[in-house]
């Protein structure tokens, strides 16, 4: 194995290494993303569903369910800008372990390339000398 193909090879481990680094980060922001967005939808559904009741009710239960009403549009609006807090550290993540996974594949590739061109070298000679 020639020097530069040695080279490659170790540089793919490193590249590896930090794709697999960066892919663990993005899975990270992503369940948090998740998490962010299933509440967003649950307090939604709590609020809807505060809403649609048709039975009548007392003046103090209607009271009560403004209270309530009121209480679950604000978790809301806190919850709606936690998500959005998340959405630009998700997208540079994402962009990272896309850009280290792509380095890592193109190293592979250039290592795959460089060893057959060893070979072939090799292979080469060997017929020269023979021939």
């Amino acid at each position: 194995m020639s020097r530069k193909t040695d080279a490659l090879g170790k540089l793919e481990r490193i590249a590896r290494l930090k794709s697999d680094l960066e892919m663990r980060r993005f899975s990270a922001f992503r369940a948090h993303l998740i998490a962010a967005r299933e509440r967003v939808t649950r307090i939604e559904g709590e609020l809807e569903a505060i809403y649609r009741s048709d039975s009548p009710f007392s003046v103090n239960e209607a009271r009560l369910t403004n209270a309530i009403a009121c209480e679950k549009s604000q978790a809301l609006l806190t919850a709606e800008a936690d998500l959005q807090r998340l959405l630009p550290g998700f997208d540079a993540a994402r962009q990272r372990a896309m850009r280290e996974f792509g380095r890592a594949e193109v190293l592979k590739n250039l290592h795959a390339s460089s060893a057959e061109g060893d070979q072939a070298d090799r292979i080469r000679k060997l017929t020269n000398d023979i021939g």
